[in-house]
């Protein structure tokens, strides 16, 4: 039976509640208000700049409009994705409050309410709120009293209304007022819920030691495990939403993404994080980690189940740090009629200088663009002022694009994967600093597909990881029409060729690249051993031909000591820098 001043501070809370409703409800109003002034400013600055936005790259106050217009409709709809995440919080506003030794509350609920000068509510997310969460009775954290809320499910009872409360006591003080205090009811509420079609938000709740777990460090990865039931979904949910909340600066471009098993759970979770005031939250499944490919390959389970350990990571990193191949040689390359000869020494410092980049595809571009420049000034004239014209001439050059291609190529995250399970010795390679065997490793092996047909291949679910992480290590980034692979992947293609050489055993230079190892000397005598490293066991082939060293491919058939005149002397009409 519920006492006379129990009855009282129960029409006291709901009177309060009906406040920070009233003040919320303002708040919305405002909310929308500014989202369609924003929206029709942002529908005039469009029509009257459409025009900027398509002549932006030709006139430079064209590119000042065509701003301002993406910045009237970045704010409309930032504007309108506030006013959706308040009208998401719905009724059940406030959790509860803390008080403390000097009567101070500290009410804690969905979002903060301020009502003009008087912070009615605070956000559960922010460090005011921690008290509401942390304190025990060995560790009060200065306050006296903790308060839930309890409100109807709408399932058992017939409102959703504020129905009762429960109370948590940690000085002596109150205890002695005798007040009709409630034990832990809120939480005994939350286990005995009915199931639902959709996990629900366990805020009002929050036990201490997943509050500690929430409100964890950033600075390094945090994994949140126990068995099944045990609350590891729901509370890493409310870490992201925490997260979004502390670093709003840093995440508002980037975001959270959240990875689920399946679609269905998927839908299960997907009314936490807006319940908690969040929708800037991305929710796939793993298959659709890497957008724009084609699934449809069904991978052997013992294959799977290899892609999916985590020394994968170590395989790929290595199979990228592979296609960076340090010059051995000389290049040679014509201007008209002039050769031009760029030093193995001048090589490798702009190889060196193109390491410094973070990921594989700057350092590409860098090396390119340092190549070229390098040829350029070889041959570059004031008289005849021949610099952009030598700049074209060796972009175009079909001898830089190979070089280009063989030590340094500008990849996609696909083109990178199709390559490495294509080829028995990439794979080998990187396979070498991985925790597999020879065997797991061989076992990923699968015929390559052409580079004409790449955009239309099928990958196994076991791929989207494998492409996720390469397209990380590689950068990313787009190749423009003067890079080094759009000429070179159809006839030309330097798999096919190393294939072909490996046929013939022949050991001019004719092309062949990546993965075709053989002796230093280059000799007839070893085209064996290459032929038996594609067909027998890919790592201990490469272990007896003393591949340790960190540069995989220094020998390979364009780089072979050649048979016949020395070739480092120059030639008539050559230019040796």
């Amino acid at each position: 039976m519920v006492t006379e001043t129990e009855s009282d501070q129960l029409e006291a809370e709901r009177a309060y509640l009906r406040r920070i409703q009233a003040a919320h409800a303002k708040h919305l109003r405002a909310a929308r208000l500014t989202a369609e002034r924003l929206a029709a400013e942002a529908a005039e600055a469009t029509e009257d700049g459409i025009r900027d936005l398509y002549d932006e790259d030709a006139e430079a106050d064209a590119a000042v409009a065509a701003a301002l217009v993406r910045q009237f409709a970045d704010r409309a709809m930032h504007a309108y994705r506030r006013v959706n995440e308040l009208e998401a919080m719905g009724q059940a506003l406030a959790f509860g409050y803390t008080s403390d030794d000097a009567g101070q509350r500290v009410n804690v609920g969905r979002l903060s309410v301020i009502d003009g000068e008087q912070a009615l509510l605070v956000d559960w997310r922010a460090e005011a709120a921690v008290p509401f969460y942390r304190a025990t009775p060995l560790d009060r954290l200065g306050i006296e009293r903790r308060r839930h809320l309890l409100y109807g499910d709408g399932v058992t009872s017939s409102t959703t209304a504020l129905q009762s409360y429960s109370d948590e006591v940690f000085g002596l003080g109150v205890l002695e007022a005798g007040n009709g205090l409630r034990g832990e009811a809120a939480l005994l509420a939350s286990v005995t819920a009915p199931t639902e079609a959709q996990m629900r938000s366990v805020v009002a709740t929050i036990q201490a030691e997943q509050d500690a777990v929430i409100r964890a460090p950033s600075n390094k990865p945090l994994v949140v495990q126990g068995g099944p039931g045990t609350g590891k979904t729901v509370v890493a949910l409310h870490r992201a939403a925490y997260l979004l909340y502390d670093q709003r600066a840093d995440l508002s471009e980037t975001g959270v993404l959240v990875v689920g098993p399946t679609n269905e759970f998927l839908g299960y979770i997907r009314g936490v994080l807006p319940s908690l005031g969040e929708t800037g939250v991305v929710s796939v499944t793993v298959a659709k980690l890497f957008p724009g490919v084609l699934l449809g390959l069904h991978d052997p389970p013992e294959v799977a189940e290899i892609k999916g350990r985590a020394t994968m990571a170590d395989l790929l990193a290595r199979a990228v740090a592979d296609r960076q191949r340090r010059p051995v040689a000389d290049l040679r390359v014509y201007y008209g009629s002039r050769r031009v000869v760029l030093p193995q020494t001048d090589l490798e410092a702009l190889f060196d200088r193109s390491l410094r980049h973070p990921s594989h595809n700057e350092g590409a571009r860098a090396f390119r663009e340092g190549v070229i420049e390098a040829l350029s000034a070889a041959v570059y004239s004031p008289s005849f002022d021949n610099l952009t014209d030598a700049n074209e001439t060796f972009a175009s050059s079909v001898d830089v694009r190979r070089f280009l291609l063989r030590h340094w190529p500008h990849l996609t995250a696909e083109q990178a994967l199709n390559d490495l399970l294509g080829s028995r010795a990439l794979l080998a390679s990187a396979g070498r600093v991985s925790a597999l065997t020879a065997a797991e490793v061989a076992s990923l092996f699968r015929p390559r597909t052409s580079e004409a047909e790449l955009d239309t291949i099928r990958w196994s679910e076991a791929d989207i990881p494998l492409l996720d992480e390469l397209e990380h290590l590689l950068g990313g980034g787009a190749i423009d029409e003067l890079d080094e692979r759009d000429v070179e992947r159809d006839e030309a293609d330097e798999f096919e060729l190393a294939d072909a050489v490996i046929e013939s055993g022949d050991p001019v230079d004719s092309g062949a690249s990546d993965g075709d190892v053989v002796a230093d000397d280059g000799g007839p005598g070893d085209h064996a051993v290459v032929g038996d490293l594609r067909a027998g066991d890919p790592a201990d082939e490469l272990d007896d031909l003393g591949l340790d060293d960190p540069v995989f491919g220094e020998r390979i058939y364009y780089e072979s000591s050649p048979i016949g005149p020395d070739p480092t002397a120059p030639s008539d009409g050559e230019v040796a820098l």
